[in-house]
């Protein structure tokens, strides 16, 4: 009863700590921090252990798949520079810089242990970045690039912490040329299984009448993939992601499946990510409690692994804004539409967005206990890095949105890009009642109009006025559909923000909806 009641309780502190963040302004991901840092200090709350082994496949498959599903293959391919510069490279580059401070900062700890540590704090959280950036107002085209970013680094993070965790666990020494055979197999094995998997998926809910069953299904699906994954030695993190992109482009998904996946994902992401920080925060005070006099120590650690993560991001976020103006310089304007960064402002916002989340508590307290001295001193450098990389920068960022000048940047605000995704969709919808009425849209508004007007006319038959307007109506559902036709097709496009053609989507589903019913 008594883990009943701290479920439920942290649902509830959920819910209302969201509720405060969209008062406020402030992202909930960094005030659930707070939460979860303060559960940790009480010493009244019950113990609760999650077993180590579960933490992963329980947290990371829904959030993962929620963030995912709206992604697509144009952006993939797009940010392919984005995904091997920032979500491979970066990575390891970090892991290889914070592994070097961690043989300092902890003797004795050896380089397995070194490195899974730093593979933990190495990967910024895109969940956290999803929810900071409308408050704070992060133009899309960042927000995007920092998405794409977290959707592929937790793979190379979790192999690598898995081949440390592997050699430590085994007393052997590391080594780098099995690291990177497994590496490349969980890359390859992890897109295969996603492409096969997101396929299938694809045809099952094609065949699937029930709105409720395909969402029951698209909810135990990733759970599958990233089980299934981890069994053959792949990773769970990119099958997931392949798997959602893979569905989402195939499946004929309707204007319905749309609005309630989306309301059905935004409230699994909310609640998962508030119940895992609570949770984490309770085992982490078991690790306070344990670390005893070394606790101020581990404290210091984690500062200064903090500090050496953002200068380590910082430097290569430039490095990346040289490379954007080269290539912008070579080949033209046009090929600024995705990338970031593309100023000096813009290096400063990726670099300080940069927060770690949930798969660095999460990698943390997946070390089994019995494994090394340092396992509690490493909750506490996870939970001190967390704080430090999410509350400071979370809190920060929409005063330093408005420092920055980011609106200068092209299309920031993205009005440009949603102006000509509307323009598209009402160009379909007028060809489509253009080609199937023969008539003129004028013509067809005014027929509209007229029939609302004479519905009640003694002199007007009422099987011809029903007559007309279920042609009218007829007309109305096609232009309509033929819109989202458009839309669902730009959104295959490469250099169109998926992100913006959601947001007008999401109001021609609406219309559809409210028009069939």
């Amino acid at each position: 009863m008594t883990i009943l009641f701290m479920l439920i309780t942290l649902l509830l502190a959920t819910v209302i700590v969201v509720a405060i963040g969209d008062k406020t302004g402030l992202p909930w991901p960094a005030l659930m921090t707070i939460v979860a840092a303060g559960g940790a200090l009480l010493p009244f709350l019950p113990e609760f252990t999650i077993p180590a082994d579960l933490i992963l496949p329980i947290f990371i498959p829904p959030l993962l798949w929620a963030l995912a599903r709206r992604s697509s293959w144009a952006v993939i391919k797009t940010q392919m520079s984005t995904i091997i510069y920032m979500s491979v490279l970066l990575v390891f580059i970090t892991i290889a810089v914070l592994t070097g401070a961690t043989l300092l900062l902890l003797p004795g700890i050896g380089i397995a242990g070194a490195i899974m540590l730093a593979a933990a704090i190495a990967p910024p959280d895109p969940v956290a970045v999803d929810a900071v950036a409308e408050p704070a107002g992060i133009p899309k085209r960042i927000t995007t690039t920092l998405q794409t970013e977290g959707l592929f680094n937790d793979a190379a993070s979790i192999v690598a912490f898995h081949v440390a965790l592997a050699a430590l666990v085994a007393g052997e020494d590391l080594s780098w040329s099995t690291g990177i055979l497994e590496f490349v197999w969980s890359v390859v094995a992890a897109i295969v299984l996603g492409l096969v998997v997101g396929r299938l998926a694809a045809w099952f809910t094609d065949h699937v009448a029930s709105v409720e069953a395909r969402n029951a299904f698209t909810w135990v699906l990733p759970f599958a993939i990233y089980i299934v994954a981890e069994e053959i030695g792949g990773s769970g993190v990119i099958a997931i992601v392949i798997a959602a992109v893979e569905m989402n482009s195939r499946a004929s998904i309707g204007a319905e499946d749309r609005l309630t996946g989306s309301a059905f994902w935004g409230t699994v992401e909310v609640l998962f990510t508030g119940m895992a920080f609570g949770l984490i925060g309770l085992n982490v005070r078991t690790a306070i409690d344990e670390v005893g006099a070394e606790l101020w120590h581990a404290v210091l650690v984690g500062v200064v692994l903090s500090v050496v993560a953002i200068v380590v991001r910082g430097l290569w976020m430039y490095l990346i804004y040289k490379k954007n103006r080269k290539q912008i310089a070579r080949k033209g304007p046009a090929t600024a539409v995705m990338r970031a960064p593309l100023r000096l402002q813009e290096a400063l916002l990726m670099t300080w967005a940069g927060m770690r989340g949930l798969v660095t508590l999460a990698l943390v307290l997946s070390i089994p206990q019995d494994v090394f001295l340092y396992h509690h001193e490493l909750q506490v450098i996870a939970l001190v890095v967390l704080l430090i990389t999410m509350v400071g920068p979370g809190m920060s960022l929409p005063w330093l949105m408005k420092k920055l000048n980011l609106d200068q940047g092209p299309d920031a605000a993205g009005d440009e890009s949603i102006a000509k995704l509307t323009e598209r969709a009402h160009k379909a919808a007028t060809d489509h009642l253009i080609e199937t009425t023969n008539l003129p849209v004028e013509q067809m508004s005014a027929i509209r109009n007229w029939i609302s007007q004479e519905i009640d006319a003694e002199d007007t038959s009422r099987q011809e006025i029903e007559h007309m307007r279920t042609k009218a109506h007829d007309a109305r559902i096609g232009a309509i559909k033929a819109a989202q036709a458009e839309l669902l097709k730009a959104r295959q496009e490469r250099g169109v923000n998926p992100a913006y053609v959601d947001e007008v989507l999401t109001t021609i589903d609406r219309m559809l909806v409210a028009a069939e019913r």
